[in-house]
């Protein structure tokens, strides 16, 4: 299966003030541990799109086997860091089949999960595979080629979750009990920091 992997970390983070994607995780940051998890599976490729935060993203992610894909256009929205990642991945791996979405702020994000979702596009034959929680299906999202240029329509700061609104006949998802606590303001963080208290202590 030719897969990529491409985690959007574009924004303002107006609501955080500061690049919450590069707060601290245990002794890494969110986003390294994000990568962490995405790169243990060994992907085609793995690119994030930055934006805003690009030096400071820049300055901590140098790992050889992560592409920093610059959209100087963020202030856009979601979409048009969609379509700048997909077109450089797409450069530089021709036969990608399928492709993952993530968010630099879903911190309880682990490869089980992503394992998870391959195995049943894998089973199910359907083209689009999401993560669920709360009642909503959204990342991260697993798209098949078919899907490519509907991301490429996209405009504003619509995701690519509207993708699934227009094919539920072609949708599976996957339980992601801790998907609905992304980062975005600092009491988000603060109940984040809580839990990993927590769990030591456990």
């Amino acid at each position: 299966m030719k897969w990529g992997v491409m985690i959007l970390a574009a924004g303002e983070a107006s609501r955080m003030g500061k690049a919450k994607m590069l707060l601290p995780y245990k002794e890494k940051t969110i986003l390294e541990k994000i990568l962490d998890e995405v790169l243990a599976l060994n992907p085609g490729i793995v690119s994030v799109v930055t934006g805003c935060y690009h030096q400071e993203i820049s300055s901590v992610i140098q790992h050889a086997g992560v592409h920093l894909v610059y959209n100087a256009e963020y202030q856009k929205g979601m979409s048009s860091s969609i379509q700048k990642g997909l077109s450089a991945m797409q450069q530089k791996f021709r036969d990608m089949q399928f492709l993952f979405i993530l968010v630099a702020d879903q911190p309880f994000l682990k490869q089980a999960l992503l394992q998870k979702m391959i195995q049943l596009h894998q089973e199910s034959k359907k083209g689009l595979i999401a993560a669920s929680y709360q009642g909503v299906a959204g990342t991260p999202l697993l798209l098949s080629v078919k899907y490519f240029e509907e991301l490429n329509q996209l405009k504003g700061d619509k995701g690519a979750r509207v993708i699934l609104h227009h094919y539920p006949d072609d949708l599976e998802t996957v339980d992601f009990e801790m998907g609905g606590l992304d980062i975005n303001t600092v009491s988000d963080y603060k109940r984040f920091s809580e839990m990993l208290k927590k769990d030591n202590a456990d």
